[in-house]
């Protein structure tokens, strides 16, 4: 137990796997245990000051809450251990980055096949006025500086409306990998249907400039996102679905600092995603050109993917701290 708390000491509990972690508790118990049995049977003063100094020091550990860095730990989530667990996951992130291209590919078909089949995908919202009838009224609206979110306490609270139903999809399709990652996977593929048939809607309609840039700033982000909160939720899947590494709570137990990190950089990600779809996205021309916007998204494209899969990032895993994953 020595060993393991001069490692604490050192890294902190962060420092220690999960199953050392369990070690170290039960090696405290244990020791508890024959310093009672030394205090009650024996009077070797040597002893029963060694099997105190390791009990006063586990329990400062174990027991004493400590004041945690919550911005130091945030930023290095952030910064190294979200992108190296995208990398170390790409199986779960392209298996969910596939089921929503497929999902985008069907509703887009479908729709452009028989327009009335975004009724089965889309909100009403969406069917009250065609989408040429739409950005004719949003670019009379910004012609004449009435854009429908205008005010700086209104841009506030659509970005926070938008931020919520985004982060309710991710959390949604994380939550149902219980479901052996067949709601995760319903999920992926019923977003992807409804983006692909609001898409025909407004190519259908001649509007198809409009609707990327519309999307693509917010969309460059807001959409790896849920391909990245699904992702989790395919990884406990993948827990419950393996018989040889263990029971599913202890596979569960062993990834939890990995769907940590995923969940809290995705997080991270959608208050910036809410946060441009809730004001650049609702800018359009003639204020901002379409092909700008078109432009800003590209270049945010390119900015997640640096981000997630060029930047050097070190793994969370004890054994592999000071290692960086290209």
């Amino acid at each position: 137990m020595g060993e393991l708390l001069d490692r604490v000491k050192e890294a902190g509990l962060e420092g220690l796997s999960p199953k050392e972690a369990d070690e170290l508790f039960s090696l405290y118990r244990l020791t508890s245990s024959d310093l009672n049995l030394v205090q009650t049977h024996t009077g070797n003063p040597s002893l029963v000051e060694f099997l105190e100094g390791l009990v006063a020091r586990a329990y400062a550990v174990l027991s004493v809450p400590r004041k945690a860095n919550f911005f130091r730990s945030w930023w290095m989530i952030l910064r190294h251990y979200f992108p190296a667990v995208i990398r170390a996951e790409r199986k779960m992130v392209g298996l969910s980055a596939l089921t929503m291209l497929a999902g985008t590919l069907f509703g887009l078909v479908a729709t452009l096949a028989n327009p009335r089949t975004g009724e089965i995908f889309l909100p009403p919202e969406h069917l009250e006025e065609s989408p040429s009838a739409r950005v004719a009224r949003l670019e009379e609206l910004e012609r004449g500086g009435k854009r429908n979110v205008s005010r700086a306490d209104e841009h506030a609270a659509f970005t926070v409306f938008l931020f919520n139903n985004n982060i309710r999809v991710s959390v949604l399709g994380f939550a149902l990998g219980l479901t052996f990652g067949i709601g995760t996977m319903v999920v992926l593929f019923f977003n992807g249907a409804m983006l692909g048939s609001l898409a025909a809607l407004y190519l259908l309609d001649g509007q198809g400039v409009f609707f990327v840039a519309w999307v693509g700033p917010h969309g460059a982000i807001e959409l790896p996102c849920a391909i990245f909160g699904c992702a989790a939720g395919l990884m406990v899947a993948r827990a419950q679905l393996r018989r040889d590494r263990g029971t599913t709570m202890s596979q569960i137990r062993a990834i939890r600092p990995r769907l940590v990190d995923v969940l809290v950089g995705t997080a991270t990600l959608l208050v910036v995603a809410g946060t441009i779809e809730g004001g650049f996205s609702q800018i359009n021309e003639p204020t901002i050109p379409y092909w700008f916007k078109i432009g800003v998204a590209v270049v945010l494209v390119g900015m997640l993917v640096g981000y997630l899969f060029v930047m050097p990032a070190k793994a969370r895993a004890a054994g592999d701290e000071g290692k960086e994953e290209s």
